[in-house]
């Protein structure tokens, strides 16, 4: 018969049910509120719905939003709040491990991804721009080139040798490098911008096939102009050898035929007079994580008494459960839960085409950033890790059952199993509101004031919808940057 303890057991550890949802499930409303413009309703949605461990993933969140609603001194408190609490969980200890092993990891306060800390100096760059701070948004360009390294050296400590390599080799960002670069180009700095598209150079080089992006085709002039003005002939000439990829000379638009080195590197200076303006135009959202359920075997007669070996054993044998339990008794099989992230269903935006009045050629935009292939990168070296830990928790609570079934009885036993079950939750927590692609063009244009019709262009290069940026002023021999985001 049931005790009405083991009852009121029974009834609180299901009530817990409803408590497990998944982070993105959470934060559904999420990504559709800011799509839509409804920065408001997005913020309501992440003070509803975040949890305590959440906590830098909320002031990442407001950040990002307040960034997008033009609210840049608030999104940048709510930036260095995210960072400084990011710094805190990557530099001390973390005390929360042993009850993620009796309840699931989303009791573990969440570390940002290394790929989404380095955004957060290029946002506070950003905000600063258009407050019209040029030495803040230098010193965010300063962290932004070392931000993305800084984290990915903390958690390929956390790694296995044999998962190392490729997020190893994408720990110096192309991307954040570069537009690093253009902020110190802007701010006079030419010796460090140099030094800033030098190492954006030899880092599209290594990892645009890995990472999927376009080298921007004005990073190669860029070197030329700097190289040219520091006297740096030589080490121009070491780059022209080991990133070949770089410096695209193309066709002379004129007679059609390839243009000689000679050409390019004369072609490669400002027009005198001319300003430029950096257009970035952000698209899409980075892929979420998901929940996959997965049933683990617990065998007859063995006492488990190094749990880190027999979850390794059991996560080798994953790809083939048949051969896993061959010649042993499955004596209870563990529902475990652990996150995947899903793949992105190729997107409607293929390119985007600038126009300026008076132009009579658009200027493309490449994508100089993937934050998509930023996560899978990620994901895939850390992913060995998390289902060995997943595994770990589900054969910790089931220990955890046998060991009350002995010393309190079958219900003891039964609770536990409840309670474990109940609490079984994989963490799908990540910064939901990031892009997936960044996309860079730079123009050239006289002083003035310019409106900029953008074409969003989809499959086969057919437009999907314009979008104006109207009152983008130029000055002689300046910069101008230009940010927006479509969904």
């Amino acid at each position: 018969m049931v005790t009405a303890a083991a009852l009121l057991l029974f009834l609180l550890a299901t009530g817990l049910l409803g408590g497990c949802a998944t982070y993105s499930a959470k934060l559904q409303n999420l990504r559709p509120e800011v799509a839509a413009g409804d920065f408001d309703a997005a913020l309501q949605t992440v003070e509803d719905e975040s949890g305590k461990k959440d906590r830098t993933l909320y002031h990442l969140e407001r950040g990002l939003i307040f960034h997008y609603s033009d609210r840049y001194a608030e999104s940048n408190v709510e930036f260095a709040e995210a960072e400084r609490l990011a710094d805190e969980l990557y530099t001390k200890s973390i005390s929360e491990g042993a009850l993620s092993l009796i309840s699931n990891d989303n009791a573990i306060s969440y570390r940002p991804r290394p790929f989404e800390l380095a955004m957060v100096p290029y946002y506070k760059g950003l905000n600063y721009i258009f407050l019209g701070d040029r030495n803040a948004a230098q010193v965010e360009a300063r962290r932004a080139s070392v931000q993305m390294a800084k984290f990915v050296d903390a958690t390929l400590d956390g790694l296995r040798d044999e998962d190392r390599s490729a997020l190893d080799q994408i720990r110096n960002n192309p991307f954040l490098l570069y537009f690093s670069g253009m902020l110190y180009d802007w701010d006079g700095e030419i010796n460090d911008a140099f030094i800033s598209y030098r190492n954006a150079a030899v880092a599209y080089q290594q990892n645009h096939d890995l990472l999927q992006v376009d080298i921007p085709p004005s990073l190669g002039p860029d070197l030329v102009r700097l190289a040219g003005r520091l006297g740096f002939r030589d080490e121009l000439d070491y780059l022209y050898q080991t990133c070949p990829d770089v410096f695209q000379y193309g066709d002379d638009p004129a007679s059609g035929l390839p243009l000689t080195r000679e050409d390019y590197e004369q072609a490669a200076g400002w027009r005198r007079g001319n300003g430029e303006v950096v257009f970035l135009l952000e698209t899409g959202f980075v892929p979420m994580k998901s929940q996959v359920r997965f049933d683990i075997p617990i065998f007859a007669n063995e006492t488990y008494d190094d749990p880190d070996y027999w979850s390794w054993e059991i996560y080798y044998g994953m790809g083939n459960t048949q051969a896993l339990v061959k010649g042993r008794k499955v004596e209870y099989w563990v529902s475990v839960a652990a996150p995947q992230l899903d793949d992105l269903q190729p997107g409607p935006f293929t390119g985007v085409r600038v126009s300026v009045a008076d132009s009579l050629v658009p200027f493309v935009t490449t994508r100089a950033e993937n934050l998509a292939r930023q996560a899978r990168v990620t994901f895939d070296a850390e992913k060995a890790t998390i289902f060995f830990k997943t595994i770990l928790r589900g054969l910790t609570k089931y220990l955890a059952s046998r060991g009350a079934e002995k010393a309190g009885g079958d219900w003891a036993g039964i609770v536990a199993n409840i309670f474990g079950a109940v609490t079984e939750s994989a963490d799908t927590r990540s910064w939901l509101t990031l892009p997936e692609h960044v996309n860079l063009a730079r123009i050239s244009l006289p002083p003035g004031t310019y409106d900029l019709e953008v074409e969003v262009l989809g499959p086969g290069g057919r437009p999907l919808f314009t979008r104006t940026v109207a009152g983008v002023t130029v000055a002689a021999g300046d910069w101008t940057f230009v940010a927006r985001r479509v969904f």
